[in-house]
């Protein structure tokens, strides 16, 4: 068997050694029952030190493997090197599990590792082809395509590497999808901030009866959802500011979560489920969050904002039990800061929440839903 040849069998070894990593990672019941370390800074460490190999091997053999001049021979130490550190990633990954380390940090960090497993797989696919299609050393295809492969793994494995890449811990990688909910929450709130403030300027311009002309005027298009009248009206325009304080006070809730909740660090431990749990709330609330935005364009029907309001407030009445732990952790706090004697060193205050400030919160946002939720015959 001639080097070439050997070089196709390992490639190929490569590949489908990342498709069977890829397979085990999609395998959630894999985890060790028996790890040899559960030490979260000790595994995190370890993938690093994979990442490192993995990045510094595969610009050897894309030097090894250029089209211009292939060193068949010389790749064969890389790509065997290769498999075994795809595998010891995997095995990196196996030795996670919920309750020491959260559901939120193994998500994002099999994300992470997939990623680097497909870029690894495609960049070995790439060598692949170009050894069996034989293309000459001045063909473009070959001067650039394992070049773009070989790029887009280094990006990968220098961003794993960041601040932003692998989380530190479950409550960082919450925090990081936590920030993400945040911001499509808050363009939610914008949107109907700017629906508002167009119907109040399309009202102060209102020519009066012209405009009611106008409006009686069917060019067509409405049938198709493309009517030029889409202004909210007068009964809209008050339905959408009755609901505007309930989306501010989500908005604010959950800004105030991330804020206080989920950047204390607290001196009794806080489930990592506790944390994975409370993600969950934060993605149903944007989902609901938008729903009730979309029932606010016109034309509107009352019913489904006054449902849509319901459900909203469900899931809030959900995420204020869900914080009942962070809260109880803190009353907990209280205690010990009483025995404290006068040498003792004095507590961060990111381990105290405001309760108070949740509770008055959640009373506001029930007191503003009320009218929706159970509202008067007639109304809305």
């Amino acid at each position: 068997m001639s080097d070439k040849q050997k070089a196709i069998v390992a490639l190929t070894f490569v590949s489908q050694t990342c498709t069977t990593a890829l397979g085990a990672l999609d395998d959630g019941d894999r985890e060790r029952s028996h790890p040899e370390t559960s030490d979260l800074s000790v595994i995190s460490k370890d993938l690093h030190s994979l990442f490192t190999l993995i990045y510094n091997l595969s610009t050897k053999l894309s030097l090894a493997l250029s089209p211009k001049s292939p060193r068949y021979s010389a790749s064969l130490p890389l790509l065997q090197d290769l498999a075994k550190h795809a595998s010891g990633v995997v095995y990196c990954v196996s030795l996670l599990n919920e309750v020491q380390h959260g559901a939120t940090f193994i998500k994002d960090t099999k994300n992470i590792v997939k990623g680097i497993l497909e870029s690894l797989r495609d960049l070995v696919q790439t060598f692949i082809e170009l050894a069996a299609c034989d293309l000459p050393s001045n063909s473009k295809t070959a001067g650039e395509d394992y070049l773009v492969r070989t790029a887009a793994l280094h990006d990968l494995i220098t961003t794993a590497q960041r601040s932003n890449g692998i989380p530190k811990d479950n409550r960082s990688a919450v925090r990081r999808n936590w920030s993400v909910d945040k911001a499509t929450l808050e363009d939610g709130l914008s949107e109907v901030t700017r629906m508002i403030e167009e119907a109040e300027r399309d009202d102060i311009n209102r020519p009066g009866a012209e405009d009611d002309d106008f409006d009686d005027f069917d060019d067509g298009w409405d049938e198709l959802g493309l009517g030029a009248n889409t202004r909210l009206n007068k009964d809209e325009l008050a339905r959408a500011k009755s609901v505007y304080p309930i989306l501010r006070l989500t908005t604010l809730l959950h800004k105030r979560i991330f804020l206080d909740v989920l950047s204390s660090t607290f001196l009794v431990p806080v489930p990592n489920v506790a944390y994975d749990l409370l993600l969950e709330q934060s993605h149903s609330l944007l989902a609901a969050s938008d729903e009730l935005v979309a029932t606010l364009y016109p034309s509107q029907d009352p019913d489904s904002v006054c449902k849509e309001v319901a459900a909203l407030m469900t899931i809030i009445a959900a995420l204020r039990t869900r914080l009942q732990v962070f809260f109880s952790v803190d009353d907990g706090l209280d205690v010990e800061l009483n025995q404290l004697s006068i040498q003792d060193a004095p507590l961060s205050k990111s381990c105290k929440v405001n309760k108070k400030w949740f509770d008055t919160c959640f009373d506001q946002m029930s007191r503003l839903s009320s009218s929706f939720v159970s509202p008067p015959h007639g109304e809305l």
